[in-house]
């Protein structure tokens, strides 16, 4: 009798940034245990995928579960599975660093295991059709993807039960669709719904394929208890062994080389169904979920659905502008960079070191995964981006004091940019709204202006519409749940925390706000902006005065009062020295109106990581602040000096005006979904610097405001 092939595949992966304390929490609740028992049961032969990022941390902290996994290679049970080594969208990467992550990955378990994979983990499934051609050229025979591919390529359930092979420029790969049925099966339901779904294929000569991430047996919400403590693992594993005569367990690279293919197919790019979902507009993600739940109540909904498809992976770079300025950031930096085999540098002093790290997928996207929402993850980007950047600027510089200016639409936005560094910082200006996007510390590799924008998102309206506790309840007396059921709430009111951003949170921001002046509209961003410069393009012009490099901004725009439309022009001038991190910033105001009054302000928002850590405070000279965090808010008069004090990176942002003002401060937090439910994340501290005035026709008023960086 003929049996099925049970092909099950596991892939492990932490974000490169990501706390230590995370990483021994899921070797505890998940890599460690899943192993032990995958040991007790010889009858199980599986694939497994670890990412770069875990091979070192298993190196350097535990070496003793390499040898353990060592023993099971060496037993045929594991067959080890290589793919992008930190972990990146292999589709929107260079070429030669789409082979080089692959082959440092192949590399690396050549060495800790001694065998060569074959087969490959495509991260987050993201599926572009020229992949197999650069994937051969890396080595890889065979991947896995989802079947939601294959059924957007118009084959049907009963079509997958097996690999097909597809090419691309005559290069061939064969690619197994994962099942959804046993992703959501595994391991949310009894044991026995799996077998039962095996049963279905019995008599014929195929192939059930489940491949999905490592986490969910002990790190997602509920699973180690479910998993581990009520034996749901080992109860799968008992009866697969019990089925033995009709199941056969194997790993993926042994039914490639044994079975013969289902046929030819060409892909279209897609990723899994709810990262096309995601990826969408939040407006069109609201309808598609509309439309899918419609569909699933619907007798037909099943035949339908076949045919309907979410987004793009790419579009998040369209969704989160901070996402697609850090990609072409690092897009820019390679390709300055160059063919590493022109180079002979050491390892340590590879701008490619950090580079491909700075590549690593998670802080580029969000869904449910995802972590752009997440400082840590997307600072850590950004501290690799900044060392690599810093490691080709010293080799292109020899002297000690120097200034580059780059002028540019680098991101492919339609705006103009301007890229301005010396040895000791870099600076991002965007001629939209004139603003500072980017400041990076060299000497910290940090961004302190990484702020993230306060956006609506598709999963808002189960705040909105107080639908939290009844899912929490329902969770309670339910079983076990998949992280795309799981609407639950880390902090109860977190409805009254949507406020949403009409502009990004980026620095220099100039605003003209109408009498009377409100603190709580404007700090949820309810308030009516008078003038028309936040997000509208500026003229820009770059000087050189001595050694000095200046960035010189021009609008000029209306005020909206009394239904009146007055003239205004803002000029200011951004200009850094060769060997400071400080930028002093020079503006002049000219207006042309009748007379009247408003109140003129420079936005910044600053992000040192954590508003509420004592180590991260406030400081304002000559001033008592009875709460100093960061996260904390509040109005003060007569300011000239503001400390922003890390004291754990060891580093003082110092804001500086040489005219007295008020300030406006509160934090930037966002409420998004991750795998364990709502939760509230700062995302960085706004500074309003404000001077009321007497607008008269032909008035000018000029202030200079200075932004640096010292180190504690």
């Amino acid at each position: 009798m003929e049996k099925v092939a049970f092909l099950f595949c596991v892939h492990d992966h932490q974000p490169v940034g990501n706390f230590l304390h995370v990483l021994e929490n899921a070797y505890e609740k998940a890599y460690l245990p899943f192993i032990e028992v995958l040991k007790k049961y010889p009858l199980m032969k599986i694939s497994i995928h670890y990412t770069g990022t875990l091979w070192d941390f298993f190196k350097d902290h535990h070496p003793e579960f390499l040898e353990t996994l060592r023993e099971l290679v060496k037993k045929g049970q594991l067959e080890m599975m290589t793919g992008g080594y930190y972990e990146p969208i292999l589709a929107v990467i260079p070429d030669t660093d789409k082979v080089g992550q692959i082959k440092r990955l192949t590399q690396t378990i050549e060495e800790e295991m001694g065998v060569t994979p074959q087969g490959m983990w495509l991260a987050e499934r993201v599926w572009e059709p020229h992949l197999p051609k650069y994937l051969r050229e890396a080595g890889v025979e065979y991947i896995t993807i989802d079947d939601y591919h294959f059924k957007k390529s118009g084959l049907r359930e009963e079509d997958l039960y097996g690999y097909y092979l597809t090419e691309e420029d005559g290069k061939v790969i064969k690619v197994f669709p994962g099942s959804e049925t046993l992703r959501y099966l595994i391991p949310f339901h009894p044991p026995e719904e799996t077998l039962e779904y095996l049963s279905r294929l019995r008599g014929s000569s195929c192939a059930a394929i489940f491949a999905d991430d490592g986490e969910k047996f002990g790190i997602w919400p509920s699973t180690y208890h479910s998993v581990y403590e009520e034996g749901w693992l080992e109860r799968f594993f008992e009866l697969i062994g019990k089925n033995l005569d009709w199941i056969e367990p194997m790993p993926l690279g042994i039914y490639a080389n044994r079975e013969k293919p289902l046929g030819r197919i060409y892909l279209a790019c897609s990723s899994y169904m709810e990262m096309d979902e995601w990826s969408l507009p939040t407006e069109a993600m609201v309808e598609y979920g509309k439309v899918v739940e419609r569909l699933k109540e619907s007798s037909e909904g099943g035949q339908i659905r076949r045919f309907i498809k979410g987004g793009f992976w790419r579009n998040f770079f369209a969704k989160y502008p901070e996402s697609n300025d850090l990609h072409k950031r690092v897009l820019h930096l390679r390709e300055k960079i160059g063919d590493k085999k022109k180079r002979t540098v050491p390892k340590s002093q590879d701008p490619l070191l950090y580079l491909h790290q700075a590549q690593c997928n998670d802080a580029y996207w969000h869904g449910v995964f995802g972590g752009l929402y997440l400082p840590h993850l997307r600072h850590a980007l950004y501290e690799n981006l900044i060392k690599a950047e810093a490691l080709f600027d010293r080799k292109m510089h020899r002297e000690k004091e120097w200034i580059d200016l780059e002028r540019l639409d680098f991101n492919g936005d339609g705006d103009e940019e301007v890229i301005l560094k010396n040895p000791e910082m870099v600076l991002l200006f965007s001629s939209r709204g004139g603003s500072l996007l980017e400041m990076d510390d060299r000497s910290k590799a940090f961004n302190i202006l990484g702020t993230l924008t306060r956006r609506k998102e598709g999963y808002h309206h189960n705040l909105l519409e107080s639908r939290v506790q009844s899912s929490r309840d329902e969770a309670s007396t339910a079983k076990t749940k998949t992280i795309h059921e799981i609407f639950d709430s880390k902090e109860e009111g977190l409805d009254q925390y949507l406020y949403f951003d009409g502009y990004r949170r980026a620095s220099f921001l100039d605003h003209f706000i109408a009498e009377p002046m409100d603190f709580e509209s404007f700090r949820r961003c309810q308030y009516q902006e008078e003038g028309d410069f936040l997000k509208e393009p500026y003229e820009i012009e770059v000087r050189k005065k001595g050694k000095y490099q200046e960035v010189f901004f021009t609008r000029s725009g209306s005020l909206c009062k009394d239904e009146k439309r007055d003239q205004i022009k803002i000029e200011k001038s951004f200009s850094i020295p060769t060997h400071q991190r400080v930028v002093k910033t020079s503006y002049q105001i000219t207006y042309k109106g009748e007379k009247g009054k408003t109140n003129f302000g420079i936005e910044l928002n600053i992000n040192l990581l954590a508003g509420d850590a004592p180590d991260r405070y406030y400081n304002i000279p000559g001033r008592y602040l009875e709460d100093r965090k960061l996260a904390s808010i509040g109005a003060l008069n007569d300011i000239t000096e503001v400390h922003l004090v890390d004291e754990w990176n060891k580093l003082k942002v110092i804001l500086k005006t040489d005219k007295s003002c008020n300030l406006w401060r509160f934090p930037i937090e966002t409420v998004s979904l991750s795998e364990s439910g709502f939760e509230r994340i700062f995302q960085g501290s706004s500074l309003l610097l404000y001077w009321p005035l007497e607008l008269e026709t032909g008035g000018q008023f000029e202030v200079t405001v200075e932004l640096g960086i010292q180190s504690l």
